[in-house]
């Protein structure tokens, strides 16, 4: 991976942990902020569980952009909960 590339990957990780984190904030959808409480509760470090919830979140666009559909939040939220369970 070449420079540019490492930089555009760590610019899109960062928009996806900050979009994690208003989420958070917001509460919405509010199975963002019950993950965030379970994975640390489970002893994952913060940023670590930030992102692993930015993978999810990555997936969910990815797939909503390959198939040209709406953003489906119900979905999100539902890998959003099975994430926490995983631990």
């Amino acid at each position: 991976m070449n420079d540019m590339e490492q930089a555009e990957d760590d610019f899109a990780h960062g928009a996806l942990v900050e979009a994690i984190e208003n989420q958070i904030a917001e509460g919405h959808p509010r199975e963002a902020g019950l993950v965030m409480m379970a994975l640390t509760s489970q002893g994952l470090d913060h940023d670590d569980a930030l992102s692993q919830m930015a993978q999810v979140l990555a997936r969910h666009i990815a797939a909503s952009a390959e198939k040209t559909t709406p953003f489906d939040v119900n979905a999100y939220a539902s890998d959003l909960l099975a994430l926490s369970k995983k631990g």
